[in-house]
C-alpha cells in the first residue's frame, strides 16, 4: 500500500521510481556485510533491533509524509532487512545443528517464510477495511506496532553463542564447550575464530574468508548471482498496487486484490522442502 501513500501525496511514477532505487540500492550495499554482523555479534540482538529500524521508517513514512521522509524511511528499512536476512538463517541452522536436526532447516525456514507471507496476507486483508476507517494513518501506525512486537518475539530466540571473545573450547561450537567434535558445527553457520575476537581484525578475518570462498567455489558465487537476479526481478511486484489502482477500482478494494499475487508466494513457501526434492525443476522455472 506504501506505493499508493507515495501517489496520495503527489508524486509521479518516476519519484515513486527512485525510491524503489534508493531502497535497492541500499539494500544491496548492507546486504553484502550482513552476514558479517551476524558473526560478530548477537544474532538475537540483531534480529531484535531489525524491526525497530523498520518500524522506524514506517513511522517517518506515516508522521512525516514528504519525499525525503520517504526515501529515509526505504533506507531504514533496507538497513533492518538486511540486518534480519542471514541473521535469522544462521542462528536457526546453529541452533538445529546443537540439535542434530539440520536435514529439517529447509523445511522449517520455508515454512517459516509461508508463515510470514501468510500473515502479510491476512494484514493485506485487514488493510482494506483499516484504510477504509481510519485512512493511511492508521494503516501506518498498525505497520509501526506490529515491527514492535516483531522486535519482542526476536526476544524470545535462543541464541547459544558465547558472547565475543568467551573462550571456549577449541575446536567446539560458540557457547557449548561441552561438544566434543568440532563436526557438530553448522558449516557456514559460524565464522572463523578470529571472527569471535573484538576489534577489526574479526571483521576482516571473516570477510577475508567470505570473499575467499566465493572465489574458490564456483556454486557460491552461482547462488550470490542467482539471489541478486531474482531480488531483482521481484522488485516489479512493488509496482502492482499502482496497476490496480489506475484500475478505477475504490482503495480499499485494492489490498484484496493483491491477496491473489501473496497467495502463490505462499504456496510456494509451504512446498518448500519437499518440493525441492521433488519438483527442484519445475519450481526453479
Amino acid at each position: 500500500m506504501y506505493a499508493l501513500l507515495f501517489s496520495e501525496h503527489g508524486l509521479s511514477a518516476a519519484e515513486i521510481s527512485s525510491l524503489f532505487i534508493i531502497w535497492s540500492s541500499v539494500t544491496f550495499v548492507v546486504e553484502i556485510p550482513s552476514g558479517l554482523w551476524a558473526d560478530l555479534f548477537s544474532r538475537r540482538r540483531l534480529l531484535i533491533l531489525a524491526p525497530l529500524v523498520t518500524g522506524t521508517g514506517y513511522g517517518l513514512w506515516t508522521w512525516l509524509p514528504s519525499y525525503p521522509a520517504f526515501a529515509a524511511g526505504f533506507v531504514l528499512w533496507g538497513v533492518g532487512s538486511s540486518l534480519r536476512s542471514g541473521t535469522l538463517q544462521a542462528l536457526v541452522y546453529e541452533e538445529l545443528g546443537r540439535r542434530e536436526a539440520t536435514d529439517t532447516y529447509a523445511r522449517l525456514m520455508g515454512r517459516s517464510q509461508a508463515m510470514g507471507t501468510t500473515a502479510m496476507m491476512a494484514a493485506t486483508a485487514a488493510a482494506g477495511p483499516v484504510l477504509h476507517l481510519g485512512g493511511y494513518g492508521a494503516v501506518g501506525a498498525a505497520s509501526v506496532a506490529v515491527c514492535v512486537l516483531g522486535a519482542l518475539v526476536a526476544r524470545t530466540f535462543p541464541d547459544s553463542r558465547a558472547p565475543r571473545g568467551t573462550s571456549h573450547p577449541a575446536g567446539a561450537p560458540a557457547g557449548t564447550s561441552d561438544e566434543p567434535e568440532a563436526s557438530d558445527e553448522p558449516e557456514g553457520a559460524e565464522g572463523p575464530e578470529a571472527a569471535d575476537e573484538p576489534g577489526a581484525g574479526g571483521f576482516v578475518a571473516t570477510l577475508r574468508t567470505g570473499l575467499g570462498e566465493l572465489r574458490g567455489s564456483p556454486s557460491a558465487r552461482d547462488a550470490v548471482l542467482l539471489t541478486s537476479a531474482v531480488t531483482g526481478a521481484l522488485m516489479i511486484d512493488e509496482y502492482v498496487p499502482l496497476l490496480i489502482g489506475s484500475m478505477d477500482v475504490a482503495e480499499s478494494t485494492v489490498p484484496l486484490l493483491m491477496l491473489l499475487v501473496t497467495a502463490g508466494v505462499a504456496a510456494g513457501g509451504w512446498c518448500a522442502g519437499r518440493g525441492a526434492r521433488l519438483l527442484g525443476p519445475a519450481l526453479a522455472l
